[in-house]
């Protein structure tokens, strides 16, 4: 998407990003009685200890990449939820300024107005501060509990064992992090106690903002309402185990998905009803689920020859891979065979340059159990039509071989 040549609302000078508008009366559906707290969230006004009986040493295998996976996760599934997009409409444009890095969502269904956003995340170049943003939601402590998740039902979503939250508090905190929100008139705070990993709640301050501004305005100017929206704000843990957030850490932390266009987003992507074909060598032997890189897939024995982003499917408690390998196969196939139909000119060949030097890369391997009669017929009059009236044989011990010959 371009961007507009008008000053940045943010620092007043260079370019920003071509943002559409949103009519909030209709589609932000964003009220002050919507975002109340309710009794149980800031009880008579009081600060609230919760203890979330997590182990600081679990997923000890986990970094702040994994961390931010998460956080960045469910700052997805939230903006796809209440603006009720589709897994195409999202996508987030990367914008690099001297001081700042932010990612802004347009709405890509209105292209006319301008300095809009359904969300954002920005890293201060400065401070190592990160914060991601959600206009018109809510989150109450109920959030805490493990196990906790409003997604399951939503297969738009990618999130469901409702651990994400706690687990990336966790993490950044042992990390030299610390995991703070802003959410319905109220503080969060993650931090440990001894042993124990607690959250402390407490409602905030009067302040004078106007919770009847444009949702989205606010956020193309990155100025969240702490009455209506969730902020995570990320930043160093105060004392000497305080860690800042290093510029090259927080574009590592991007690259666990393949939304953001301008730095992670692949440049040639076949986009299919089941998943989308990426064709970008740097994604080699990449499995995404709904744009979420699953990093045990890069590293097995047998990496894929391309990289894959699926639309469905169930994965590990840790998020690093497909649980149902059959699943998995039988995914990549509705992939390709949806990918031929649409551009078989391009797409076929590579299929078949597969299937004849990489037979046993998992792209093609269960193949002849797996295509359609419709994709076998388009496979062999491919190779007929290559051969040029040549008669071709094909070995069943080698899987690879072909040879031709003058007909008789």
């Amino acid at each position: 998407m371009a961007q507009s040549k008008s000053q940045s609302p943010v620092t007043g000078q260079g370019e920003h990003l071509d943002q559409p508008q949103l009519n909030p009366s209709e589609q932000v559906k964003c009220d002050i009685q919507h975002n109340e707290p309710s009794r149980e969230d800031v009880r008579s006004g009081s600060q609230q200890t919760f203890s979330l009986n997590i182990s600081p040493s679990y997923v000890a295998d986990w970094d702040t990449t994994a961390a931010f996976r998460e956080l960045y996760q469910n700052w997805k599934d939230a903006i796809l939820e209440e603006f009720d997009l589709d897994r195409l409409e999202f996508q987030p444009l990367y914008e690099e300024k001297e001081d700042y890095i932010a990612i802004f969502v347009p709405d890509v269904s209105n292209q006319h107005e301008h300095c809009q956003a359904l969300g954002f995340i920005r890293y201060d170049k400065m401070t190592g501060q990160t914060i991601l943003v959600n206009p018109c939601a809510q989150l109450k402590p109920e959030a805490l509990d493990l196990g906790h998740s409003s997604k399951r039902e939503n297969t738009n979503l990618t999130g469901c064992h409702g651990e994400g939250l706690k687990l990336a508090a966790l993490v950044m905190s042992r990390n030299g992090h610390s995991i703070k929100i802003n959410t319905a008139k109220s503080h969060w705070n993650f931090s440990f106690s001894g042993s124990r990993f607690r959250c402390t709640i407490r409602p905030t301050r009067m302040i004078n903002s106007d919770p009847k501004t444009d949702p989205t305005k606010d956020m193309a100017r990155m100025q969240p309402n702490i009455e209506r929206d969730v902020m995570v704000v990320i930043a160093p843990a105060r004392g000497k185990h305080g860690q800042r957030i290093a510029l090259a850490t927080f574009q590592t932390w991007l690259k666990v998905t393949l939304d953001i266009r301008g730095i992670s987003y692949p440049s040639h992507v076949i986009e299919t009803d089941a998943g989308d074909l990426v064709l970008d060598p740097r994604y080699s032997g990449r499995i995404y689920l709904k744009g979420m890189l699953l990093p045990a897939a890069f590293s097995e024995i047998k990496p894929y020859k391309l990289g894959y982003n699926f639309i469905q499917g169930r994965v590990n408690r840790d998020r690093q891979i497909m649980v149902d390998k059959h699943e998995e196969a039988n995914t990549v196939r509705q992939i390709w065979e949806l990918a031929i139909r649409e551009n078989e000119k391009a797409v076929l060949p590579i299929y078949i340059d597969f299937l004849q030097n990489f037979p046993e890369a998992p792209d093609v391997e269960s193949a002849d159990i797996l295509l359609a009669d419709t994709t076998k017929a388009l496979i062999w009059r491919h190779l007929l039509c290559k051969a040029d009236g040549k008669i071709f044989y094909y070995s069943e011990k080698s899987h690879a071989q072909v040879s031709s010959s003058p007909n008789a």
